[in-house]
């Protein structure tokens, strides 16, 4: 019943104070199973007004790319799926569902298992300390330290 989690990735069930099991987990799956497509997430337009993203978590309302394929829209469609008894990984066969649908029938799921699949993507890299991947930020402003201990009786056994 803990009610704990990024926002946008929250199920309805946990949003609404029901009690929940691994079905939260297979709605977060396909946020990000969304987001790692479309490069954002379904309910991230609601994101600045919470209760609003919320509301449409709770109502299963979100707005589907074009350009997800058909296969892709089914599963996402599944996952997102707002009644328990609907969602896939949720149903009788579990992640049999998920693992045995059209989007993911290229996969051959024991070569990746037994990490026979070559990497779609591997970064180039100098050495172990090459951080050339890694977006730049500028350094933070020194955080101020206090002169005095104002709580040290709080703080004696910490």
């Amino acid at each position: 019943m803990t009610l704990c989690g990024t926002p946008e990735y929250l199920p309805p069930e946990i949003i609404q104070s029901k009690p929940y099991g691994t079905s939260v987990d297979w709605w977060s799956y396909g946020v990000l199973l969304f987001e790692l497509v479309a490069g954002n997430s379904p309910f991230s337009p609601y994101s600045k007004d919470v209760m609003v993203m919320y509301a449409k978590i709770c109502e299963g309302e979100y707005k589907m790319p074009a350009f997800f394929s058909a296969q892709l829209r089914d599963l996402v469609d599944h996952l997102l799926q707002v009644d328990l008894s609907k969602r896939y990984g949720n149903l009788t066969n579990g992640v049999k569902d998920i693992k045995d649908h059209a989007w993911f029938k290229p996969i051959d799921w024991y070569a990746l298992l037994n990490q026979e699949i070559a990497a779609p993507y591997v970064p180039t890299v100098a050495n172990m300390e090459d951080l050339s991947n890694f977006d730049k930020y500028p350094e933070p402003k020194p955080i101020h330290k206090s002169k005095t201990n104002r709580h040290a009786d709080v703080f004696i056994n910490f």
